[in-house]
């Protein structure tokens, strides 16, 4: 049975990590535990990551996922990317943050889900289920704070150019499928930047930068699920 040392188990970091300096759990009086058990790592790529310093996760290679929903940062004033008249009447030259309707929202959460999921299928180290077992880590995961960057287009208005097209927390927890016990949980926000800086805002390219964002996030977890069970035998 793969038993993990504590060299391995930092390991588990890789989940979210996916960086060159090695991550390390903090230690002594002043060390981060969480409630559930997690200690938490400095020196990871992503902003806050916690894990459990005593697992042992021999005969895992299924992922499955599940969502927890996304919350989106009450803005007032227009809705980004809607033209029409009085559009720029309800926002200001200042305002940088902007209120998604319903139809983007959706577009905004099937964009992430298809490039977080796609990216983690490419996987030849395990495979994704829909169903728990023995053998299953679950991911759960939700998106924080989402807030929009792109400003309505309104009447004379017809150009604009943005360097993000907006930004959100990403918040995962790594789990055992059948006893829901917590393996690890990683906090991280970023910004669906435009890939060539200041560019042209539009729904083709904003919609591309959204899925960069996904995929994105998917790699890091992918590379470090794929880290963890190659892990030799201790």
């Amino acid at each position: 049975m793969k038993k993990l040392n504590v060299a391995a188990v930092i390991g588990l970091v890789t989940l979210f990590a996916g960086c060159t300096s090695t991550p390390e759990f903090q230690t002594g009086p002043d060390a981060e535990v969480t409630h559930d058990g997690l200690t938490r790592l400095d020196k990871t790529v992503l902003d806050a990551v916690w894990a459990r310093t005593d697992i042992d996760l021999s005969g895992y290679n299924k992922i499955m996922f599940e969502g927890v929903g996304v919350e989106y940062r009450a803005v007032e004033g227009a809705y980004s990317g809607r033209a029409g008249a009085g559009a720029l009447s309800r926002s200001t030259s200042s305002q940088t943050e902007f209120q998604l309707d319903a139809a983007t929202k959706k577009l905004f959460e099937d964009e992430i889900a298809a490039a977080f999921r796609d990216e983690m299928a490419q996987s030849s180290k395990f495979t994704i289920v829909d169903e728990p077992g023995p053998d299953v880590l679950i991911v759960r995961g939700g998106l924080l704070d989402v807030v929009s960057r792109v400003p309505p287009e309104g009447i004379g208005r017809s150009v604009i150019f943005i360097d993000r097209v907006g930004e959100a927390t990403l918040v995962l927890d790594v789990r055992d499928s059948m006893s829901n016990a917590i393996f690890a949980r990683a906090v991280d926000r970023r910004a669906a930047e435009q890939a060539n800086g200041m560019t042209q805002s539009n729904r083709v390219s904003n919609k591309a930068e959204v899925r960069r964002l996904g995929r994105k996030w998917g790699r890091i977890l992918r590379e470090g699920v794929e880290a963890l069970l190659g892990e030799d035998d201790a």
